[in-house]
């Protein structure tokens, strides 16, 4: 079908593609890229471009200049621009593109995805910014096929990230997959590691492979990284009613009361989950080890003697054995990065022995706590705590290396009931110090 139209030449101008097209050469043809490049094991993703080099033709927009006044754009055969991009709606992106006209109320999402992809392939930024805000209320169950494939067209990082974590919690919840994107009763079909919307597009998942590995750098620099100075903090523990189970916890900077981590504890033996600070206390609960904000576990053993802190990888055996249909989604395998360990100590003559142990760049590290010594005057155990702790307990202890009480690595102890002091230094980091005082305040069947 070919549409003929008159436009204005500076309504042309808008667009800063068109512009350039205007410029070239008679007979010159540009091409926009909608699609993404494959290559022999591996998956790329090439920006939108006015390079074609080996893209499919019919994935991209193109437009040809027979004349002086005249160009004929071209619209994709295949992939998301086939059903999403119409004459129509180029004519309309180019007069969004005067400031203030974008008025996304009312829009459906798919009118929404369409201006989107004719406002990158068109390159009017405003417009593209404009929808990408927009667009980012609109990502749920029933939009994400149509998201997925505009945001893998356009090489749209932020819109490929949003799409994920939206797949990440439809696929692994505790429902599983949606039934009607397996046996193909709703307008979405997942089959084969493809993700379709009706016949308006079909994207692999595997495009989304690079926004797991990002998410797990970017949590790994945050969270695994230490730092040589010591870090002071508070770990505060909130019961639920009569002091039962759940329980959370929260760190604390000591100078600033601002929240870094959130813990959930379901029961006294259940494995505790730690998330950012971005999800609030009062709907942790309902948070997933599949959300964006999740930054791993810590899993006891059943006589709390060994304590396994996982990253926030998934974890792959149980969604296998479970909800095997999830497993097409790109997901890393979780990992064990420290444990921290009791000595058995069922009669409590003695006070508790702490061992921790993880290894980072090659390097293995191990502490130990510095052992007690009995004080005749308070009749009890005791160690110098420099001000910081304020109430005696068995769980208060220091982390040194090789019994030097020179060199505290790490410092847990009680200040008052349900407040903690958790100070620590390089090499221990954030997340490492908060699985150890985690495991400081689980249950131990074998650790009186």
């Amino acid at each position: 079908t070919t549409v003929g139209s008159w436009i204005p030449q500076e309504v042309i101008l808008r667009s800063p593609w068109l512009a350039r097209c205007l410029d070239a050469p008679e007979g010159s043809t540009l091409r926009r890229a909608l699609d993404g490049k494959e290559r022999i094991g591996d998956l790329e993703r090439d920006e939108p471009s006015e390079e074609w080099s080996g893209l499919d033709p019919r994935t991209c927009v193109t437009c040809r200049r027979p004349g002086p006044q005249a160009l004929e754009v071209a619209l994709p055969l295949r992939g998301a621009g086939r059903r999403l991009l119409t004459p129509a709606g180029a004519l309309q992106c180019l007069n969004l593109a005067v400031p203030g006209a974008f008025d996304a109320h009312g829009a459906s999402s798919l009118t929404l995805f369409g201006f989107f992809l004719w406002a990158v392939a068109l390159d009017i930024e405003e417009v593209a910014k404009a929808c990408r805000q927009a667009l980012a209320t609109t990502i749920d169950a029933t939009t994400v096929a149509i998201a997925l494939a505009a945001g893998f067209a356009t090489g749209d990082g932020e819109l490929l990230r949003r799409c994920y974590w939206c797949l990440r919690g439809a696929m692994c919840g505790v429902t599983g997959v949606p039934r009607g994107w397996l046996d193909g009763s709703g307008p979405i079909r997942l089959a084969r590691g493809e993700l379709s919307h009706e016949e308006t597009c079909s994207t692999p998942l595997r495009v989304l492979s690079e926004v797991v590995s990002e998410d797990m750098l970017a949590k790994s620099r945050r969270w695994h990284t230490p730092v040589d100075c010591y870090t002071l903090c508070q770990v505060h523990r909130v019961r639920s009613a009569n002091g039962d189970y759940p329980h959370t916890y929260e760190m604390r900077l000591d100078h600033s009361d601002e929240v870094v981590m959130r813990v959930l504890r379901e029961d006294e033996t259940s494995s505790c989950r730690i998330f950012g600070s971005a999800i609030p206390l009062d709907r942790l609960a309902e948070a997933s080890e599949h959300c964006k904000d999740y930054l791993g576990c810590v899993v006891p053993n059943f006589w709390g003697t060994l304590f396994t802190l996982y990253d926030s990888g998934a974890d792959m055996e149980t969604l296998s054995s479970q909800n095997p249909e999830a497993t097409q989604l790109p997901m890393k395998p979780r990992k064990p990065i420290c444990s921290i360990g009791y000595e058995t100590n069922i009669l409590g003559e003695c006070p508790r022995k702490v061992i921790v142990d993880f290894e980072r760049q090659g390097e293995k590290h191990h502490f130990e706590n510095i052992a007690p010594r009995w004080d005749k005057k308070l009749n009890s155990y005791a160690l110098p705590f420099f001000g910081r702790v304020k109430k005696a307990s068995a769980k208060n202890f220091q982390l040194v290396v090789n019994n030097d009480p020179n060199t505290i690595f790490l410092m847990f102890g009680k200040i008052k009931k349900d407040v903690f002091c958790l100070d620590y230094r390089g090499p221990i980091a954030h997340l490492d110090a908060m699985a150890i005082a985690i495991a400081a305040l689980a249950k131990k069947r074998a650790v009186s």
